[in-house]
């Protein structure tokens, strides 16, 4: 099978560009509307920087998520990885208005666990700031990518029974 890199969605997670735009607005308003330009000039210059930051986030960005044969790799601010052997299915979910799926441990694998004691844990990962990717392992967060959270399950599951 191929790998299948995920990125993150340019439209849904980067509001950087919407924010210039609105910034080159205003500024062109100001410039008309005032005698003097300096305060429209230095709107146009924060938009440029907006703009140029975001063609570049754009173009060197990374996976957020990368599909192997045998492994899900997590590009998280904390990288960690899913082993398909050890998984037996993958479940949409959510937790605080985020998406996510679920991963769902063989009984008898090391990082297996009870559904009640997932969710009782849940709280302790989210709340403490050392724990850097809060789902990890039992939660990829998809909100904001370039693949819906269904779709991206479907596939997981369908690599599953390969």
């Amino acid at each position: 099978m191929e790998t299948i890199k995920v990125y993150e969605s340019f439209w849904n997670s980067d509001n950087r560009l919407a924010l210039s735009l609105t910034f080159c607005i205003w500024a062109v308003y100001m410039i008309l509307e005032s005698q003097s330009e300096h305060s429209g000039l230095i709107l146009i210059g924060v938009f440029g920087l907006f703009a140029i930051s975001t063609i570049l986030n754009y173009i060197w960005r990374k996976p957020k998520l990368i599909i192997y044969d045998q492994v899900i790799k997590v590009n998280s601010p904390e990288p960690w990885v899913v082993h398909l052997n050890d998984v037996e299915v993958f479940y949409p979910t959510s937790y605080r208005g985020q998406e996510a799926i679920g991963v769902c441990y063989k009984q008898g694998t090391e990082n297996w666990k009870p559904e009640e004691e997932i969710v009782e844990s849940r709280k302790s990962r989210i709340r403490y700031p050392e724990n850097l990717h809060p789902g990890k392992p039992y939660e990829i967060y998809v909100t904001g990518l370039s693949m819906r959270c269904q779709q991206l399950c479907d596939m997981l599951n369908e690599r599953l029974e390969n």
